[in-house]
């Protein structure tokens, strides 16, 4: 028996950098801390439900260049990367500007996915719709070859996981930080499908 729907995901994310260089290297951290955290304290004001903040990137050092048969140092990179996970994803847009706003670099992994309160719920229904159509197909064959279905006696479930993510990766130009509205951003719709395997008696 198989399953096959469309769902609604309940989860958005994405993950907004800050991104600085300069020649000295306190400098260079200290002003990408500051964004991040200036970012990250306007984001919670938002108050979005059910949100989730993560540091997902923390990175500093040299930036060199191969010029003229030897590497040239050209000052230092800090970058930190923070994960915003929210239910109404609609809103995200909203962490987009604050992005751009605060001077962050690049925002990546924007994604819509289901919790996983959500996906076990989508199983269960589906599993169920699967079974019944398992049944149902037996009977048919029962039927054709002039017997009828008896008892379960075997059911494997196999598949089951929604299809996969996959994310997008904005740079934050000069038309993203002048936007006088934030983005909108769309849940879209995910595939969930499975399989029952039945193996039944016959009478």
């Amino acid at each position: 028996g198989e399953c096959s729907r469309a769902v609604i995901p309940d989860r958005g994310a994405l993950v907004v950098v800050s991104e600085f260089r300069d020649d000295d290297l306190k400098t260079a951290s200290r002003r990408a801390t500051d964004a991040y955290g200036r970012a990250r304290e306007a984001v919670q004001r938002l108050g979005l439900p059910d949100l989730e903040l993560e540091t997902v990137e923390y990175s500093l050092g040299e930036v060199k260049e191969w010029q003229k048969d030897r590497h040239v140092s050209k000052g230092y990179r800090a970058r930190m990367g923070l994960r915003v996970v929210t239910s109404q994803v609609d809103r995200l847009g909203e962490v987009i500007t604050i992005a751009a706003r605060e001077g962050l670099q690049a925002v990546g992994g924007l994604q819509s996915f289901l919790s996983s309160g959500q996906e076990l719920r989508e199983r269960i229904a589906c599993l169920q719709d699967a079974a019944a159509n398992a049944r149902t197909k037996a009977e048919k064959l029962a039927t054709a070859l002039g017997a009828k279905v008896g008892e379960p006696l075997t059911i494997t479930e196999s598949g089951g996981d929604p299809a996969p993510i996959r994310p997008m990766l904005l740079g934050m130009g000069e038309e993203v930080r002048a936007a006088a509205a934030p983005p909108v951003v769309e849940a879209g719709r995910q595939s969930l499908s499975l399989k029952v395997d039945v193996a039944f008696a016959l009478k």
